[in-house]
């Protein structure tokens, strides 16, 4: 009697988990990320503050790399004083923050991603493969998958040019 209401109670707990793991499934991101309504990054240059990129900015600015899942802007395209051979520091709303170079030595591009989840993060992308398909190809085969620093939320971007 007691082995049958142990056997019981496992098949409703592996039940809920089946049915919470289709659930999440369901809930994955659809192909069309919107940028979130609250998007608002300050920015500076060499110390003066510029303009905001806000929601706004992203809807009117056409992307410079796009696949049905996800948008990304060249720093420089979003602002324009961001011109080659100067600094992108990108901060979170804690502080924690990344310097990219614009470009890197190995020719990478700081941009400001719209991820398939709409999460609009800075990271540093190579122009000829912006989207490279790390997802499944690691683990077992002891791939690396991304190991790009990136920053998530971002809160504020300061560009400094060198003399």
């Amino acid at each position: 009697m007691v082995r049958a209401l142990l056997l019981l109670a496992l098949a409703a707990a592996c039940s809920k988990a089946s049915k919470e793991a289709d659930r999440l499934q369901r809930e994955a991101p659809g192909s069309d990320s919107k940028v979130p309504a609250d998007v608002s990054i300050t920015v500076a240059v060499d110390g003066a503050d510029k303009p905001p990129i806000t929601s706004q900015t992203l809807a009117a600015t056409k992307p410079d790399f796009v696949d049905p899942e996800r948008r990304a802007w060249r720093i420089a395209t979003l602002v324009p004083d961001a011109t080659p051979g100067s600094d992108v520091e990108a901060a979170g709303p804690t502080g924690v923050a990344v310097k990219f170079a614009s470009p890197t030595p190995e020719g990478l591009e700081p941009v400001l991603f719209l991820t398939r989840r709409g999460e609009v993060i800075v990271a540093a992308v190579d122009p000829k493969d912006p989207f490279p398909k790390f997802h499944g190809q690691g683990g077992r085969l002891h791939r690396a998958g991304d190991t790009m620093p990136r920053v998530s939320p971002v809160a504020r971007l300061a560009i400094t040019h060198h003399p």
